[in-house]
């Protein structure tokens, strides 16, 4: 490895234990590539409705250096995550990135951007790139935009925002010297983009931090004598959003009244209310507010079996890599993932099973599987998955594949 190689990571919405917030995968990654040698810079907004994370400051760009050296942009407030200020904040960030303080910042040899969102390959394409002729431009693509705002957010293709987010997603593939994405199959959608192959392309998915000790802290009392002891409990923790699509599981479970399985539902979201009204007053049905991430081990140690689960909708065919994956199979529990999703590391681990999206009939069945099952069993399907992950999916072993990209 070339000692002190220089490192710049843009994502809008990235956060670190230093600024607050939630989803710290690219800290994690950060701290991996310094204990190997790299300088790493961060380069992010003051504002993320991700954690709901705001810093406040003086001027238009502020260097934080509490750990990991962390460029903070500008950036507006806003509450509404579809509306028009949220695609302002792109704008603004963008529009700024083209002026922050790069004689405070080591020269980079690499630049990484992060959907989303895509603007800042513009930055990268027409500015970075002629101005550090010799730094190596990765992209990586958490979720696959314009695509998401089409498929999940109603969007018509049509749409000139749109038209124009499709010419830069293109611009990206093109211009990237490797493409790297949370989501396994995300090379056959840039095939697709493309028309060809002449892209280098690595699945590089989220991941758990097994250094982090504060990742497990006893969940409240109350919240544990609530969970019943004699019954077989599924368990879910996460948002409540439409994606989320856990009407299914609802009512799954209000047809299974006479069962003895209990359904816990540790979070919060918009759709919440709407999951209320829909369970009916059901006693199988237990929801539980959202607690502090060091708490969710807590409190899937007191579930049998885990579960989540998405719209049916076409992008889920790219794959799915949601933070709680990762946290049920460290947990050691089986899980279900309800998903039209066809590569997916639950069954590269054997550790539980993948149905139908939106399919009541096919839940039902599997819960029942599952609670018919020799527990023996169960909980070794269960440690297949701590297993994998440990083995495979750790922060460290993530960040190695990166290290492998920076030194091709």
């Amino acid at each position: 490895m070339t000692k002190n190689k220089s490192i710049w990571l843009i994502n809008q919405y990235l956060t670190t234990p230093e600024l607050n917030g939630e989803g710290h995968r690219h800290s994690y990654l950060a701290q991996e590539w310094i204990d190997k040698g790299y300088d790493v810079t961060l380069i992010t907004s003051s504002y993320s409705h991700i954690g709901n994370r705001h810093n406040s400051f003086k001027g238009l760009f502020s260097v934080q250096n509490d750990n990991i050296r962390t460029l903070l942009i500008k950036g507006n407030v806003y509450k509404d995550t579809n509306g028009f200020l949220r695609i302002l904040s792109w704008l603004i960030f963008s529009f700024l990135l083209f002026f922050i303080p790069t004689k405070k910042l080591p020269k980079p040899d690499i630049i990484i951007v992060s959907s989303i969102s895509l603007l800042p390959i513009l930055n990268v394409v027409y500015y970075f790139k002629k101005k550090f002729k010799n730094a190596k431009f990765i992209l990586e693509i958490r979720d696959i935009w314009p695509l998401s705002l089409i498929e999940i957010g109603g969007f018509s293709p049509k749409n000139l925002f749109i038209k124009f987010l499709s010419w830069v997603e293109k611009l990206g593939y093109k211009k990237a010297e490797h493409i790297v994405s949370l989501l396994m199959d995300t090379n056959q959608h840039i095939k697709e983009v493309l028309g060809n192959n002449n892209f280098k392309y690595t699945w590089i998915s989220n991941g758990y931090n097994l250094e982090d000790p504060s990742y497990y802290q006893p969940i409240a009392a109350d919240v544990v004598n609530k969970i019943p002891k004699d019954k077989f409990i599924v368990g879910y923790t996460g948002a409540l959003g439409i994606a989320n699509s856990m009407e299914t599981a609802i009512e799954a479970f209000n047809s299974l009244k006479t069962e003895d399985v209990t359904l816990c539902i540790l979070g919060n979201g918009n759709e919440k209310d709407n999951l209320i009204k829909r369970a009916k007053n059901n006693p199988n049905i237990i929801f539980f507010d959202a607690v502090n991430k060091n708490q969710v081990q807590s409190f899937l140690s007191n579930c049998d079996l885990l579960f989540f689960s998405s719209k049916n909708l076409d992008i889920y065919r790219f794959g799915i890599s949601a933070n709680k994956t990762f946290e049920y199979m460290y947990s050691g529990k089986p899980i279900i993932l309800s998903a039209p999703t066809r590569n997916n590391v639950i069954e590269k681990a054997n550790c539980g099973s993948v149905i139908p999206a939106e399919n009541t009939e096919a839940l039902i069945n599997e819960i029942l599987k599952y609670k018919a099952m020799d527990p023996i069993k169960r909980l070794e399907m269960g440690q297949n998955g701590k297993a994998y992950l440990i083995e495979n999916i750790t922060y460290k072993t993530l960040a190695q594949k990166y290290i492998n990209i920076f030194q091709e």
